[in-house]
């Protein structure tokens, strides 16, 4: 057993403890709201109509299995290293399909809270909510202009997973995947000894 007190981290769902291939559009659509259609506000759209729902369901599907580095996760988790909270801004009629895939990899019990966003809250701020609720010590992120948004709003250390279309893009905790992500938590525990 741990003498320390875990690391307390905050990991979203799509793209850092599930592989979304998918995540890669979310650059150019980036880039096009930016640069071709001049918004500058973040603001993540929200499918109101069944057929959007439906199509939107499809996109996360794509989440199929577990990212690289879940079995480091769960093994840092056993050795009570680190205390794991999950945090999807997911719109609520994708709860029922998250719930089946962490039964499916077997990884719900990994997680001391499972924070869904039941009321459709704008994904940034619904994020911003849990992190400051929890008072993580790390909240690990792969939609960049969350990870931005998030970045010096408080004492959270902001981790960012990228994708080959943004990894040019600075950040000072960047990684291209959740096991690298953890490595480097892993050294951290080492050198606080």
């Amino acid at each position: 057993m741990s003498m320390r007190k875990p690391i307390k981290i905050g990991f979203d769902f799509d793209g850092v403890v599930a592989y979304n291939p998918f995540r890669v559009i979310r650059f150019p659509i980036s880039f096009l709201k930016r640069n071709i259609l001049g918004i500058e506000k973040l603001s993540f759209w929200y499918p109101k109509k069944r057929w959007q729902q439906i199509f939107w369901r499809i996109l996360h599907e794509s989440s199929i299995f577990p990212a690289k580095g879940i079995d480091t996760l769960r093994q840092l988790i056993e050795e009570e290293k680190i205390e794991a909270h999950l945090i999807t801004a997911r719109y609520s009629f994708l709860d029922d399909h998250l719930y089946k895939w962490l039964e499916k990899h077997n990884l719900k019990k990994l997680f001391k809270t499972i924070n869904l966003n039941k009321n459709n809250e704008q994904p940034h701020l619904f994020k911003e909510k849990i992190i400051n609720k929890h008072k993580f010590d790390i909240f690990i992120e792969d939609n960049l202009d969350i990870v931005t948004y998030l970045h010096g709003r408080g004492k959270t250390r902001i981790y960012w997973i990228y994708n080959f279309l943004d990894q040019y893009r600075q950040h000072p905790f960047k990684y291209p995947y959740l096991e690298k992500a953890l490595e480097e938590i892993i050294k951290r525990l080492e050198t606080s000894v």
